[in-house]
């Protein structure tokens, strides 16, 4: 050994912990496991975080899984009044009007009744009810009465049909009178109402107008498909799998003032949700989830920006994530993983964000003994955790805010009330667009 450097870092536990670091003969310093060292320390005071949720706490938590309340004998599961009304409702044949299957999927979808529930509600057979949400996550129109219709023969017909799925395939935005006004311009005699392109569109084209999802032009370009498909290419010649080996990162933003994006009104009315007049701070929390479960919940504990004279010198500090925020939370959600020794080894997966591809956090993911990938860029639907997130910000608005109640407490709510199996749910679905990106196709 031709020098020997002593590096002291100052914990959060006030005590001084030492490394010894020498050449190794080859022109590195290294430390007694190998590893280099980092140009950034965990400093957990500096840059602290919060615990909200960890697998140990969404382990104790987290709700039975449904299937086996379907396991579950009918008797047990209903209580005298409800088993007594599904036996009184019982026929041979029974019919539900439109109206039924309507505020059926109100309790289904709003109130987040399960379909057995929202049925035995409603006094509908609950097989019925289940048969309607298999049908409706296949074909949507398919569960309402399609009334025959006589009379005159139909303006629109499978000529003007291809056109319109042509048209919005290329103008997804476009509104109602932009439509007819092609339409007119493509087929020169016709004359046709907006009601009935809007109609035709909602029940002969399958089209609904839904809250748009925006995409940059370049997630699906060229290089960004190549890109995709060389990542995959390289991890199936390893033992990665996103189902049993990996641990999937990143953070997201939320406030108080989050809302619904849909909401209730009478018809002829706008929908109007009053929020308050205030501008909410926006709080970054970060995440880590896996196929087994969720690792672990943090909030960035924000750090007091000191005020400063016009022309002073003093820094302030970012009010957003920073690589070293991110480094004390991968050492809470690593001291977690250690607790568990069927998580030794795995692969953390990032995205290539800037807080996440600094050196140091490779050196320290290894010096730990796990691995890390960065997903290729603009590569949301190979990312979990983007699921996960989507998820609990819906059930973190669900609701108006209690006295009692903070975001922390909803976000911890929220996280630990998924069941296992959405969890897997999310991986499962980015482990299959593998598929797509071998193929080439978009995302």
């Amino acid at each position: 050994m031709s020098r020997i450097s002593f590096i002291f870092n100052c914990r959060l536990t006030l005590k001084m912990s030492m490394q010894f670091f020498y050449e190794d003969g080859q022109g590195h310093v290294v430390n007694e496991n190998g590893d280099e060292p980092m140009d950034l320390v965990v400093d957990e005071e500096l840059f602290a975080i919060e615990t909200i949720s960890s697998r140990t706490q969404f382990l104790i938590n987290k709700p039975p899984e449904r299937h086996l309340h379907m396991m579950l004998p009918a008797a047990a599961e209903r209580d005298s009044e409800d088993a007594a009304m599904e036996l009184s409702n019982k026929r041979q044949y029974t019919f539900y009007s439109d109206d039924e299957k309507t505020r059926f999927f109100h309790l289904f979808f709003s109130k987040c009744l399960s379909a057995a529930a929202a049925a035995r509600q409603l006094g509908i057979h609950v097989r019925a009810a289940q048969r309607w949400v298999r049908r409706y996550r296949e074909d949507p129109e398919s569960i309402f009465e399609k009334k025959k219709r006589s009379g005159r023969r139909r303006i629109l017909g499978k000529e003007h049909k291809k056109f319109l799925l042509n048209y919005i395939d290329d103008n997804p935005s476009a509104v109602v009178t932009e439509v007819v006004e092609d339409l007119k311009q493509n087929f020169v005699d016709l004359n046709v109402s907006r009601s009935t392109v809007y109609n035709f569109m909602t029940t002969q084209c399958n089209l609904s107008i839904k809250q748009a999802q925006f995409q940059p032009v370049e997630r699906n370009s060229e290089e960004k498909i190549q890109q995709r498909y060389d990542w995959v290419q390289k991890w199936h010649q390893t033992d990665l799998d996103f189902t049993t080996n990996c641990v999937f990162l990143d953070e997201s933003a939320f406030h108080i003032n989050l809302k619904r994006g849909m909401a209730w009104s009478k018809k002829g009315t706008p929908a109007i949700v009053t929020v308050p007049t205030t501008k909410a701070n926006t709080t970054s929390i970060l995440g880590a989830i896996s196929a087994t479960g969720l690792i672990n919940v943090s909030l960035r504990v924000p750090k007091r920006i000191k005020k400063r004279k016009l022309g002073s010198e003093t820094n302030a500090y970012s009010t957003g994530t920073v690589t070293g925020h991110f480094l004390s939370f991968l050492k809470a959600t690593l001291d977690e993983m250690d607790k568990y020794p069927e998580l030794k080894g795995h692969y953390l997966v990032m995205d290539n964000a800037p807080i996440h591809s600094s050196t140091d956090i490779g050196k320290y993911i290894h010096s730990r003994g796990y691995r890390y990938t960065y997903l290729p860029p603009y590569s949301p639907e190979l990312d979990p955790i983007e699921q996960f997130w989507s998820v609990v910000k819906s059930k973190v608005k669900r609701n108006k805010f209690l006295e009692k109640e903070s975001l922390m407490t909803r976000i911890a709510e929220a996280s630990d009330s998924l069941y296992l199996s959405d969890l897997k749910g999310f991986v499962s679905h980015s482990a299959k667009c593998f598929g797509k990106c071998l193929n080439k196709e978009k995302l």
